[in-house]
């Protein structure tokens, strides 16, 4: 078996984006490889330079990714995964250390190919484990990864041609910022050309506005210009997915709103299946196509952000969303005689499903959200709560109160923000209630969106 930098024939440079997993072929007499269903042409093994080798393709039945074979040049027959988009899926995937408990625990997780999703919920949930799996860091106890139709659980990080880009400062500090940048064209097992290198060095630059920190040293970027050269060299090999764990974390507003409109438009534009790892609900409701919530290892809800906020699939997730979350509290319904209401805030409240039926006579928990309680004038169905704190955001305000019976809510005040010790009255919307189950947490009944 010859390797490929020694055959002979039409191809003049091939662009090799990692080991076993390949790019763009390029041929001397200015004819393109066989055609495969409009994606670029590819091929497996190792090199990244050949000359005098015909190549032949195929597409895998039920796969989305391109696989080639060598063809009369002897080339090995291998399958490679292509940059053709694919979905990426944690099929039942559980990760165990000795003497602890699972941190994830049978996770099914599906990422469908060209989506933006985000991974989310609170410190040591297994988010960052999830994302570890996927890389290739660490192997689950049980289940599968699998990018398209291909088992990639035991396969080597360096062959899954993903991008990573992370909260910490991933970057060789003793070189500049273009040498970070072009790290992984340069540690092609046989390299691409320099001018080649420069090229795709100068359009990622470009693209991001980092071109004026290209000849500094990695040490004295800042912690935004750090992560905008790690997203430049997650992304100049052309990866077939992006990982990020925690990208946003730590930064500036305006340093962060920055970064974020970035990797949203890289995701877009290169069509990449990408994986947020993050704690904050407004990054992952402002960047994601869906957002998997995770407690204690397990998937709590994966679904838009539109139905994470307003149809929260669990007690846990009403409360992770929202700033300030849902307010959860408890009622005891009556749907006796023709009446169908709930006992809240000390108030009764007329309701407008049968499912809290099978609850009559027994507590629900009931959830509104602080934008559907809002302060007004007193009235007979009102409730009366002495005002503790506020937060201000100038044409409203956030206030947390306290009710008679030491309830704590939060809610809106429209306009100048009240002082603590302020007696507010609160009207409870009846059509705006979420109801969840006392046992299991489980979403009983949501209203429209």
């Amino acid at each position: 078996m010859q390797p490929i930098d020694r055959l002979v024939g039409c191809v003049e440079e091939v662009d090799v984006v990692d080991v076993g997993v390949v790019g763009t072929a390029a041929c001397g007499d200015g004819q393109r490889p066989h055609d495969h269903g409009g994606g670029e042409a590819q091929w497996a093994g190792g090199g990244s330079r050949g000359h005098g080798m015909s190549l032949t393709t195929r597409r895998e039945s039920g796969q989305g990714a391109t696989v080639c074979t060598a063809g009369e040049a002897g080339l090995p027959g291998v399958g490679v995964i292509s940059t053709v988009v694919q979905d990426m899926v944690l099929d039942d995937v559980t990760k165990t250390w000795p003497g602890s408990a699972p941190a994830v625990d049978h996770l099914d997780l599906p990422i469908p190919a060209g989506q933006l999703i985000g991974l989310v919920g609170p410190s040591g949930c297994g988010k960052s484990t999830v994302l570890r799996m996927l890389a290739g860091f660490e192997v689950p106890t049980s289940g599968r990864v699998r990018l398209g139709t291909r088992d990639i659980t035991h396969l080597d990080p360096r062959e899954r041609h993903f991008g990573l880009v992370t909260q910490q400062n991933q970057l060789l500090n003793h070189l500049s910022a273009a040498r970070n940048i072009s790290m992984p064209l340069e540690l092609r097992e046989n390299g691409l050309r320099v001018a080649e290198i420069d090229r795709r060095l100068q359009r990622e630059a470009g693209q991001l506005g980092i071109e004026h920190l290209l000849d500094q040293q990695a040490s004295r970027l800042s912690a935004g210009q750090s992560r905008l050269v790690q997203l430049a060299r997650a992304v100049i090999g052309a990866p077939v997915a992006l990982l990020m764990d925690e990208p946003l974390a730590f930064l500036e507003d305006q340093v962060r709103l920055r970064l974020r409109s970035e990797i949203v438009r890289l995701h877009h534009e290169r069509g990449l299946t990408s994986l947020l790892v993050t704690a904050s609900q407004h990054d992952a409701m402002a960047m994601c196509d869906r957002i998997a919530v995770l407690f204690e290892g397990r998937l709590e809800q994966y679904a838009t952000p539109a139905d994470a906020y307003g149809r929260p699939a669990t007690v846990e997730v009403a409360r992770f969303f929202g700033e300030p979350p849902m307010n959860i509290v408890t009622g005891r319904v009556d749907a006796s005689a023709g009446i169908r209401r709930v006992r809240v805030l000390g108030r009764w409240v007329p309701v407008h499903t049968t499912e809290v039926d099978a609850y009559h006579g027994r507590d629900v928990v009931v959830g509104v959200r602080p934008e559907d309680l809002v302060a007004g004038a007193r009235s007979d169905d009102s409730v009366e709560v002495i005002v503790m704190t506020t937060e201000s955001i100038g044409y409203q305000a956030t206030v947390n109160a306290s009710t008679a019976d030491d309830v704590r809510v939060d809610c809106v005040a429209r306009g100048p923000a009240p002082r603590p010790g302020t007696v507010l009255h609160l009207r409870i919307p009846a059509d705006r209630l979420h109801f969840f189950d006392p046992a299991t947490g489980l979403a009983v009944f949501h209203p429209p969106n």
